[in-house]
């Protein structure tokens, strides 16, 4: 039982718990929704960590591929380049043995040839 001088002084008490309550409710929530922004916070930088990591992990392998497909080309070249100087050679040496090619060596152990060589020579001295 409350007498009523002391009425209203309860009410100003009420309302005054009432408003603290209000107060500390508020903060609370404040506090939850930071705690929900952080735990949201970290999710992201999880994801982003995972997707960034994958995309590393991808474009690793790609660079990988290249490098070794560049490799096979390279040696594929050089193959090409040793074919061609090996044919260079070749045709040096082709080249070299018909310079040194002469009627007198043609004719050796060729009387026939030799004879109508001979002929041609002396005809051409006429």
């Amino acid at each position: 039982m409350v007498r009523p001088q002391f009425f209203i002084p309860i009410i100003t008490v009420l309302r005054n718990a009432a408003l603290g309550s209000l107060q500390y409710k508020l903060e609370l929530a404040l506090v939850k929704a930071q705690n929900v922004d952080i735990t949201s916070f970290e999710s992201d930088l999880d994801a982003f960590k995972t997707g960034f990591a994958r995309n590393y992990d991808l474009a690793s392998r790609r660079f990988g591929e290249a490098i070794a497909e560049i490799d096979k080309s390279i040696e594929r070249l050089q193959k090409a380049k040793d074919a061609l100087l090996g044919s260079e050679r070749n045709l040096r040496l082709a080249n070299d043995k018909a310079q040194d090619v002469t009627i007198k060596k043609l004719t050796r152990g060729n009387p026939t040839m030799a004879a109508k060589f001979a002929e041609l020579g002396d005809g051409a001295g006429e």
